[in-house]
């Protein structure tokens, strides 16, 4: 049980949040993401919960570790900057490093436990652990408002899209599209990026501004 009361910041579609936690740790908080948190870090442990997507600058303290915790799995850290995505709903958790160390435990399967060095990834694939090397960056640019497409599905994009524009997409015909690279700004709005991906893929899509739904034909 633990006895610290827990804050909880719920960011809407749409927006991005940056907080400072008590200990000087930098997070980003990604639209659609719940993180919840201590006021204080009383205890051993620098615990906070995440679902939705986060990026960490933790601030140094080997005697108290900073553990992060998820649906799937807990990431403990060893060192500073890294990404953790973890939506129960839709069964999706990855870890990429960008500096230092970090540990994550696999809360399904107990005792399966992976160190990740810079640069590297880990995704739950099934029920187990999967490391690999970081593809692009362009993924964890949300923090800068910035949406990589660089080897993304289309259901993947329109996921990105309706946390980053704030918008309900539905599908009703997935199109294939092939991008070989590119990034598209927040900034850009949901019709601009759209028009962007129709330069990729054969599709209609039909905007209804009162219900904020987005149809894919």
């Amino acid at each position: 049980q633990r006895g610290e009361q827990l804050l909880t910041v719920s960011v809407p579609y749409g927006q991005r949040v940056n907080l400072t936690l008590q200990d000087g740790t930098s997070v980003w908080l990604n639209a659609g993401t719940t993180f919840r948190y201590p006021a204080l870090f009383t205890g051993r442990e620098r615990r906070v919960e995440i679902d939705g997507e986060a990026r960490f600058e933790v601030a140094h303290d080997a005697r108290h570790p900073f553990i992060v915790e998820t649906y799937a799995c807990d990431v403990e850290v060893l060192g500073t900057k890294f990404n953790v995505m973890a939506e129960e709903r839709n069964g999706l958790f990855a870890t990429a490093l960008f500096e230092g160390r970090v540990a994550v435990t696999n809360r399904i399967v107990p005792g399966e436990r992976l160190m990740l060095e810079p640069d590297e990834v880990v995704t739950l694939e099934g029920e187990h652990l999967c490391r690999a090397m970081i593809g692009s960056d362009e993924e964890y640019m949300w923090t800068n408002g910035i949406i990589g497409l660089t080897g993304q599905t289309f259901a993947e994009l329109m996921h990105r899209f309706e946390k980053t524009f704030g918008v309900t997409i539905r599908i009703e015909r997935e199109p294939s599209i092939r991008i070989g690279q590119g990034k598209i700004r927040q900034s850009v709005g949901i019709d601009n990026a759209l028009e962007v991906l129709r330069r990729f893929g054969d599709f209609e899509y039909v905007k209804d501004e009162q219900s904020n739904t987005i149809t894919i034909r």
